[in-house]
């Protein structure tokens, strides 16, 4: 199986976390306040910095 690293990939692989776990900022985590399962997301950007704000409009949009 091919990698797919398209943002239509990542907008389906929020949905899919934001419907099956509940979801923490890095200062949420280190307030240790979590429940017992739940999702972190970290991005590499370093090649195209310009899709960071396409990638952050996309988990803004599924309340991630």
């Amino acid at each position: 199986m091919p990698l797919d690293f398209t943002l239509t990939k990542f907008r389906s692989l929020c949905t899919c976390v934001a419907q099956h776990y509940p979801t923490l900022t890095l200062v949420e985590y280190f307030q240790g306040d979590h429940p017992p399962r739940f999702a972190m997301m970290r991005h590499d950007i370093d090649r195209k910095p310009e899709n960071a704000l396409f990638t952050a409009r996309i988990e803004a949009e599924g309340g991630l």
